[in-house]
């Protein structure tokens, strides 16, 4: 995933909540490497994710769920198929990339149309054997934790 992160100009990312793997610095660190660096917005009507370009942390503010989401008066929209890499929260993950998140199924339904590399960042203790999982849930095609890489597809 090294190659992956190196070769993408652009990634979409979730700010961190409760404990999550920090997130925070990545985004400083694509910021450095002038990637473009998109975070969501979440529609609670219609349960679906749109990305934004985020350039400062100022253009942040407290959305769904807490998570920290964009501004959309000083952010711009950033198509999905211009996301090279995209961070997949969770809460509990297995081997084979399947995740458990916070519910509604936003990013089940971004990644059933998005067709670019995936990644989750976790600590080990989430990651299990295997999870039940439904027909819509989508697969990210790697996690990464303190201790090891767990290549998905």
């Amino acid at each position: 995933m090294e190659s992956v992160w190196k070769e993408a100009r652009s990634i979409g990312i979730t700010l961190s909540i409760n404990g999550e793997v920090e997130t925070r610095e990545i985004i400083q660190e694509a910021w450095k490497l002038k990637k473009l660096v998109a975070v969501p917005k979440t529609d609670p009507k219609l349960h679906e994710l749109a990305f934004y370009a985020l350039e400062s942390f100022e253009q942040l503010e407290p959305g769904h769920f807490g998570i920290m989401e964009p501004k959309i008066d000083s952010t711009s929209i950033v198509n999905s198929h211009d996301i090279d890499l995209l961070f997949v929260p969770g809460l509990v993950f297995d081997r084979k990339g399947y995740r458990i998140g916070y519910g509604g199924g936003y990013y089940d339904r971004f990644l059933a149309q998005f067709s670019n590399k995936t990644l989750s960042l976790a600590f080990s203790f989430q990651v299990v054997d295997e999870i039940p999982r439904f027909d819509y849930d989508q697969p990210v095609d790697c996690i990464i934790t303190e201790k090891e890489t767990i290549y998905c597809n």
